[in-house]
């Protein structure tokens, strides 16, 4: 595999993830020899290879020197909303943090601090968020995880697409394999999906997640097959419960390299149709805790918050904690 420069890759897949593909929705039309959409080397049950959770084959399951998030709407001086852009819409928020050296794992607190309310409970959806970490592999491989509000989930294709709280874990290459976990069909499905020309296996789970509430993300080894190829899985733990759910594995090949020492904390709006106005977007603020690796506990540096392009209503803006940074999207003063 090629190597990319991790800028470049990660703006790529940005586009890729966004632009392209409803968040949530299946290809338009099936795989060949997948039978309703999927593909054959994919499984829907998760082997007994994982079944001991987090930290099989790997080093997730540690962990390491919890930080802890600000409570929710902690007050704090915000730093200062983006510039103007030329449509209407919110502009997105990234946080970039750079690492001492590859990984093996990865793991991040987040808290969703507001819900995304509608009109009513039977108005359609307006605007939705995507709260993820972004990541990749050193030979290229992309990955996304995190939640959604309003994404849209179909267990298959001829299923209706609802709108509603999901998780979301995508790999790009696309991977060898991929099974669920301990979300079984029909609440969490595995399917290929092409972005931007770029292709990728995602899994897709019905997630209850509350606001106000911590989860801890944890993305690392499950399950290593006897050519090297690995499987990497992905973990949410509610750290108010101690509830874990493990969204799935896939399967990558033994060349893909560690993680790359570089990694993204990103709040995506789900819009349906453009919007007409800045009142329109729904607001939106979460706090994103420092990652750190989950073998040692090793932190990443910040390397800055930054608004994407392009540019759209000014309403999004920063605050920065010691061991957190806040990202709010649709403020209206």
């Amino acid at each position: 595999m090629t190597r990319l420069p991790l800028l470049a890759l990660a703006l790529a897949a940005s586009t890729a993830c966004h632009e392209e593909v409803p968040l949530g929705a299946w290809e338009p039309s099936p795989v060949s020899g997948g039978g309703g959409g999927g593909v054959t080397s994919i499984s829907s049950s998760i082997s007994s290879a994982t079944d001991a959770g987090p930290g099989q084959g790997g080093d997730t399951g540690t962990s390491a020197g919890s930080i802890g998030l600000p409570a929710c709407r902690e007050m704090k001086d915000p730093g200062p909303m983006n510039v103007p852009g030329i449509v209407f819409g919110a502009t997105e928020t990234a946080t970039d943090w750079t690492w001492p050296e590859p990984m093996t794992s990865i793991q991040w607190d987040l808290m969703v601090e507001e819900e995304i309310e509608r009109a009513s409970p039977t108005a359609p959806p307006t605007s939705g968020y995507y709260w993820a970490h972004q990541f990749s592999f050193l030979e290229g491989i992309v990955g996304w995880l995190g939640i959604q509000a309003e994404g849209g989930y179909q267990p298959d294709p001829s299923e209706e697409l609802i709108f509603t709280k999901i998780a979301v874990f995508w790999l790009s290459g696309p991977p060898l394999s991929a099974e669920l976990g301990t979300i079984p069909y029909p609440d969490a499905r595995v399917a290929p999906q092409t972005a931007a020309g770029v292709s990728y296996m995602t899994i897709h789970a019905l997630f209850d997640w509350q606001a106000c509430r911590t989860y801890r993300f944890k993305l690392g080894s499950a399950g290593v097959e006897a050519d090297g190829a690995t499987w990497y899985g992905a973990w949410i733990e509610d750290l108010d419960s101690g509830e874990e759910t493990f969204l799935g594995r896939m399967l990558l090949p033994a060349d893909s390299g560690p993680l790359a020492p570089y990694s993204m904390s990103r709040t995506l709006a789900i819009e349906f149709g453009q919007p007409t106005s800045c009142a329109v977007p729904a607001y939106s603020s979460a706090l994103f805790g420092i990652p750190r690796t989950g073998e040692n506990g090793v932190q990443a540096l910040l390397e800055a918050n930054r608004f994407d392009v392009p540019l759209r209503c000014p309403s999004s803006r920063f605050t920065q904690f010691e061991s957190a940074v806040r990202h709010e999207l649709g403020i209206r003063l």
